[in-house]
């Protein structure tokens, strides 16, 4: 039986594989990994006895250039494309679809019998999306259709963009290509196993020596860092080119040598020496060079990256759905303070996407190169909050939030619950410009802008003093107002539409749209967890549903419980007397009386309130231990 390693680009096509997989009872191992990430499983893999690999689109191709196992393309079918032209139907905006020349033929033909005015953006290389996205932006183009890395670069320059998702029948044809291909590849493995043990094509020097110890080759980097040609040292010991290519350790240990550092004309290099088997039998060696200034850039590379990756604002206004005049305004207001640098105060319900607005507030803002950092205030105790705000010495330092936003935005969520005497320090350090952290005496120079969250105005807790009003009034630079869900209903039908977009890519799902009658339901609801509920109904609705169309029977349950939820809304609302009572009176009433009409269940309790277990656990052991 032929084995099949597939690398899917994204979540939904494993699951996909998995589910072929299992009705066809084939031997397919299917790992997750776009592009490089991919190429570096793959690469890991190959010796694992797989005969051929399945991938797609850039990643695919990617995959063809770099490993010695044949690749397998899932192509884009008329069926992928014509469900998600489907899916946007009907928007309002300008649509475009990019790319590779094939592809593009048939989602003309196919936009045609739909009666879909498109933009086509054909691409022959990767090097060519971001000029392509950046033109359809230019163009007024507002979505993105295509593959996996034209719609990352569409998000990553603020567009939408939707994922043309592989269906079973694309996934078939592939298994069945890579069988026959395996056929007769397998004829050639003999021949060519020598060399499928040689890493080729590497940027790193790499020498292959036979079981005697002699040059068998030298590939082009080797040859420029030991200033010879393969013709001239071919044959000779290894010994003999350079003292540290002995290989005499390493063959009898049959075990690889520990890197160790060699000077080649001025240059340092890292070699590392590898035993070379073919059915158990060593039938030679490898040596690998690597550049010391080439590994220490890498090296830093990857910090930047993994940093950049873990502060980094995704959302852009062009992301954010605004059908109704509400949120519209809202948005104006909000891009208008973007192009200042005054520190923003944004208030809403929780789940309204308060992060959303400041993510896309920092991405048009001078600051967009820079970190964007969330803290929220809520997640950790007093103690825990303060050293994850200010930073800390002695063992285990570490910076705090405020100092890996400097130059860029720190957004803190719940601003209100901050303790007074961290609010203090705070406002010392926004008027500063300064930081210290715990138990430390530097004085660290930081350069941020604040946008701060609160689902209540901050002004009621200025009056009732628990918030500062110093502080109140240094970071409102501006006040942004989220309208909630229930007074913004026009936008339902759109949330519904991006949100099935992103649960086809992760779920393995073709879905292309609710039926009318869910929709006009779904409006019925009074969202009191707004529209981070909404994603959640959508996503159990994505679940339930079996075919393209989501039929109100298959949703009827899940929709009934959210309208059971409008009805005990006001009970609680209006079972409440405020009367000279304060915020934290008020907040401690309404958890105990939730939790007393949800039978004591904490998770659902959580739910209602718009908050996390952790959150509600600890709110309730304060209350307990007074």
């Amino acid at each position: 039986m032929t084995r099949i390693l597939a690398i899917a680009p994204y979540p939904g096509l494993k699951d996909l594989f998995l589910e072929v997989n299992a009705e066809l009872h084939k031997d397919i191992h299917v790992e997750i990994g776009d592009l490089y990430k991919g190429l570096a499983i793959a690469k890991s893999m190959e010796d694992k006895g797989f005969d051929v690999i399945i991938s797609r689109g850039a990643t695919a191709r990617l995959l063809r250039k770099h490993c010695n196992l044949p690749v397998i393309e899932v192509k884009i079918s008329g069926y992928d494309i014509l469900r998600t032209l489907t899916l946007v139907k009907g928007y309002p905006g300008k649509i475009g679809l990019m790319s590779y020349f094939n592809t593009i033929q048939g989602a003309d033909a196919i936009g045609t019998l739909l009666e879909m005015d498109l933009s086509f953006y054909p691409i022959g290389e990767e090097q060519e999306i971001e000029h392509g996205i950046k033109k359809a932006l230019a163009e007024e183009v507002q979505v993105i259709i295509g593959d996996v890395i034209s719609t990352s670069v569409a998000t990553q320059l603020g567009m939408h963009a939707i994922l043309i998702t592989s269906g079973k029948e694309a996934v078939i044809e592939s298994i069945d290509e890579a069988e026959h291909m395996a056929f007769y590849t397998k004829k050639e493995k003999k021949r060519r196993e020598l060399f499928e043990s040689v890493v080729a094509g590497y940027h790193e020097g790499i020498i292959v020596v036979d079981k005697d110890e002699k040059i068998y080759m030298l590939n082009d980097k080797a040859e420029e860092f030991l200033d010879t040609k393969s013709s001239y040292v071919s044959g000779k010991l290894a010994g003999e080119v350079h003292p540290m290519l002995h290989f005499q350790s390493v063959f009898s240990t049959n075990a690889s040598s520990p890197g160790q550092m060699i000077s080649l004309r001025g240059e340092e290099y890292i070699i590392s020496k590898f035993p070379v088997t073919m059915n158990l039998e060593l039938i030679g060696g490898l040596a690998v060079f690597e550049s010391v200034s080439k590994i220490q850039k890498v090296e830093s590379q990857i910090r930047h990256m993994l940093i950049n990756q873990s502060e980094r604002a995704n959302m852009h206004f062009n992301h954010l759905v605004a059908t109704s005049e509400g949120m519209r305004e809202t948005i104006a207001a909000a891009r208008k303070f973007s192009r200042t640098d005054f520190s923003i105060l944004l208030y809403g319900e929780p789940g309204t996407g308060k992060r959303s607005i400041a993510e896309a507030i920092h991405n048009e803002s001078e600051r967009r190169e820079f970190p964007f950092v969330f803290f929220n205030c809520e997640a950790h105790d007093k103690e825990q909050l303060e050293a994850e705000l200010f930073g800390w010495e002695g063992n285990g330092e570490r910076q705090g939030a405020i100092e890996l936003a400097h130059n860029g935005t720190l957004f803190i969520d719940a601003i209100g619950k901050m303790p007074l005497s961290i609010q203090a320090k705070l406002m010392n350090v926004l008027q500063e410009q300064r930081v210290i952290r715990m138990h430390g005496e530097r004085s660290i120079p930081v350069d941020i802008r604040v946008i701060a969250a609160n689902s209540l105005d901050l002004e009621t807790s200025v009056d009732s003093g628990v918030f500062r009003e110093d502080l109140f009034y240094l970071i409102n630079g501006g006040i942004v107002t989220i309208p909630p869900l229930r007074e913004r209903k026009e936008d339902i039908g759109e949330l519904v539409r991006w949100f099935i977009a992103s649960f086809n890519a992760r779920l393995g799902k073709q879905i292309v749209g609710f039926r009318a009658e869910i929709i006009e339901r779904l409006k019925q609801a009074d969202w009191p967890g707004n529209v981070q509920q909404l994603r959640a109904a959508v996503e159990k609705i994505c679940v339930a549903g079996t075919g393209p169309f989501i039929e109100i029977k298959e949703t009827q349950s899940i929709v009934d419980e959210l309208l059971k939820i409008k009805a005990d809304g006001p009970v609680l609302r209006n079972g409440i007397d405020i009367t000279g009572r304060t915020l934290d009176e008020l907040e401690r009433e309404i958890i105990m009386k939730v939790l007393e009409e949800e039978g004591n269940n904490q998770s659902q309790a959580a739910k209602r309130l718009g908050i996390n277990r952790s959150t509600l656990w600890r709110k309730i052991k304060e209350e307990v231990e007074k």
